[in-house]
């Protein structure tokens, strides 16, 4: 056989080795997740005229923990500034409604514990389209991940004053389990999603039964499961495109879901 054929049944087998493990790993098409509907915006979530409501701000130190298990790399992330609106109907909490938003530009990476975070971190609000690969416009339609309460059910309690009050070192608090059922709009798509939440609800020492609450904090009890492509999660630098590209290599060091618990603390508007 001549030199030239060599090369010639070499670069075969190479193109043949390539095409195999690519389809082999290629996914069953009818599996994989589709574009979430478009949308800039969700709608208002508020109580009804006639529930008895006591309105609360989301503060900002609320925080999204991330948590994505990949074969090479098990990637932990979080966020560090959260904003919303809640109104409790403490008599009958399943009136309750709201909206929470998550920053998503404090978005950081925890992987490696080294200044590879750093680099990870700057791959992932790309990806998110607020880091410095995006523009200002890009930057400003996609800050926030945006969670409507639609309705709660599954409730350890539906009205507030019946349950019983434990003490610690803070004061009197309340505690009541639920799901809460809503929209989660996240990268200028929106979905359907569900929440397993406990709230401890907080009153001064000693207070009356029937007294106002004066904090909640709000921890999921479960994460909830964010798939990346429903929301066009995706590479949007130069090593993503390349490790896109590379026979799956993304696929072994980025996981295709997140799960996600949140840690949100709430409080009266000031007077």
């Amino acid at each position: 056989m001549t030199r030239s054929r060599v090369i010639s049944a070499v670069l075969a087998m190479a193109a043949a080795s390539v095409f195999a493990t690519t389809a082999c790993g290629k996914k069953d098409a009818s599996t994989e997740p589709t574009l979430a509907p478009a949308a800039s915006a969700l709608a208002p979530s508020t109580a009804a005229p006639e529930a008895s409501t006591v309105r609360f701000i989301v503060g900002p130190e609320g925080k999204a923990l991330l948590d994505m298990p990949a074969p090479k790399e098990h990637i932990k992330a979080d966020t560090t500034v959260a904003m919303g609106e809640i109104e409790v109907d403490t008599k009958n909490l399943a009136n309750t409604r709201g909206q929470v938003k998550i920053d998503l530009t404090t978005l950081s990476t925890h992987t490696f514990g080294t200044d590879k975070d750093k680099d990870q971190t700057s791959h992932a609000r790309n990806w998110l389209e607020v880091g410095e690969v995006a523009t200002e416009a890009m930057i400003s339609a996609n800050r926030y991940a945006i969670f409507a309460i639609r309705s709660i059910d599954g409730l350890s309690a539906t009205d507030l004053r019946t349950v019983a009050k434990t003490k610690d070192a803070v004061g009197d608090l309340r505690t009541v389990s639920l799901t809460a059922h809503g929209e989660l709009l996240l990268h200028g798509r929106k979905v359907p999603k569900d929440a397993e939440l406990e709230v401890r609800v907080r009153y001064p020492s000693g207070s009356a039964d029937d007294a106002k609450p004066t904090a909640l904090e709000i921890k999921t009890k479960t994460p909830f499961v964010v798939t990346l492509a429903e929301h066009d999660v995706k590479p949007r630098d130069t090593f993503g495109k390349f490790a896109q590209g590379s026979l799956g290599l993304l696929g072994t060091k980025v996981a295709d879901t997140a799960a996600v618990t949140l840690d949100l603390h709430a409080a009266p508007p000031p007077r």
